[in-house]
């Protein structure tokens, strides 16, 4: 692509001119540095956070070399990458337009998702404010825009071939279920106060079928956090999530997790996400932390273990790499042993001993994953007798050699064995 600046906005304005879609330019640092819409759009409250948030679908690192659809809170756009000879120079956003006007029932579900924390009339008037274009008009406006900048003419259906093969959304599909995918971007971390307090209140109680909905309505805000660090758009994106996962380890405390367990899960996430190279890896871990974080405080939850079982498990979590003896956990809870473990095997399921062997598995596991200590040392730590006891342990809590299991292909590991 070579186009001064003046001519990629004068197409920027013809576009909006003839279809009063708002376009935007995006530049490399992730700044929206004009916009094209209605003087009702730019008023809003709503309109500032609202281009924070979509500045980050575009990026750098996506390779390709056309237009990408997305949707959130029923609101449809899609971006232009601009690049010259693989440099990166921006991205152009058009949108959002709505295919249908909004209901009042999808304006209930979005302030229901806020508590009522929402100015119900100013976020009307927004929706109002935003045109109305069919998905079919929308794929003909981007390949004409993608046409005059690059002088390239792209078929249709390749176009939305791709769109499904990156589960986006499939222009010629209605199913909604994709647009969770795209409220990733936005989370507790670029979103006003309210929207964080609802949702850190749902992981503190655990209330996991509401996740769906605030990650569904996540657009919507009035005091944004911004970026963290302009210079590089995925460092910024990764110390936001790190903040993120942060507050909900925190809530998650609350909620009753035990928080050597909850200490060690955040900080298995954030190495994880130091290690990502890319906004979507990085979106995606951090939805599934908050996810796991909250279904471990449902677990809680129903489980609902006598307050001598949840003090001699608490004692387990916090000194596993201790020496652990039945006669002290019957000490701590106020129990004879027996007694205490025929309580333990009762409501838990399994003896204490099976108990602590298997969390220190799980523990095993992380140290493997985690750090460059050898299997002798690692057993060693978490008490096993010998290596050959603790290999024989391993494998069988897992399928695998300690050694077999340090080897995998960590792309296959899955973050529920924590």
């Amino acid at each position: 692509m070579e186009m001064p600046k003046e001519e990629l906005r004068s197409i920027c304005q013809l576009i909006y001119e003839a279809h009063q879609i708002p376009v935007y330019y995006v530049n490399t640092l992730g700044e929206v540095e004009y916009e094209i819409s209605t003087s009702d759009m730019r008023r809003n409250p709503y309109d500032v956070p609202f281009k924070q948030q979509i500045s980050l679908y575009s990026n750098e690192e996506d390779p390709n070399d056309f237009p990408i659809f997305f949707s959130n809170s029923n609101l449809n756009f899609f971006f232009i990458n601009l690049k010259l000879e693989n440099h990166f120079l921006g991205s152009i956003i058009a949108g959002p337009v709505l295919e249908l006007e909004i209901s009042d029932a999808n304006i209930s579900k979005i302030v229901d998702a806020f508590k009522g924390n929402v100015n119900k009339r100013k976020l009307i008037d927004y929706y109002h404010s935003v045109p109305i274009i069919d998905k079919q008009q929308l794929l003909a406006i981007s390949l004409l825009m993608y046409f005059l900048i690059y002088r390239k003419k792209l078929d249709k259906s390749f176009v939305i071939q791709n769109n499904h093969e990156l589960n986006l959304v499939n222009i010629e599909s209605e199913n909604l279920d994709l647009e969770l995918s795209n409220g990733r971007r936005n989370l507790i971390f670029h979103s006003n106060l309210s929207y964080e307090r609802v949702l850190l209140d749902y992981v503190k109680h655990g209330q996991k079928d509401k996740l769906k909905d605030i990650f569904d309505y996540s657009i919507i805000g009035e005091a944004e956090l911004g970026l963290l660090s302009k210079r590089n758009r995925l460092r910024s994106e990764k110390n936001l999530m790190i903040t993120g996962i942060a507050l909900v380890c925190r809530a998650a405390i609350e909620g009753g997790l035990n928080d050597e367990l909850a200490f060690t899960l955040s900080d298995f996430y954030i190495q994880q996400l130091e290690e990502l190279g890319s906004l979507k890896a990085i979106l995606k871990l951090t939805e599934e932390a908050i996810s796991d974080f909250t279904n471990r405080v449902h677990q809680l939850n129903e489980a609902k273990y006598s307050a001598p079982i949840t003090a001699c498990q608490n004692y387990i979590y916090n000194h596993l790499y201790g020496d652990i003896s039945l006669d002290h956990l019957a000490e701590i809870c106020h129990l004879s042993p027996n007694y205490l473990s025929s309580l333990f095997k009762k409501e838990v399921g399994i003896s204490i001993s099976e108990f602590i062997q298997q969390l220190r598995i799980d523990e095993a596991k992380k140290l493997l994953d985690l750090t460059n200590y050898s299997i002798s040392e690692i057993g060693t730590f978490l008490n096993f007798n010998d290596q050959s006891y603790f290999i024989k342990t391993f494998k069988k809590h897992t399928g695998l050699t300690p050694k077999q299991y340090r080897g995998r292909d960590r792309g296959t590991g899955s973050l529920s064995q924590l």
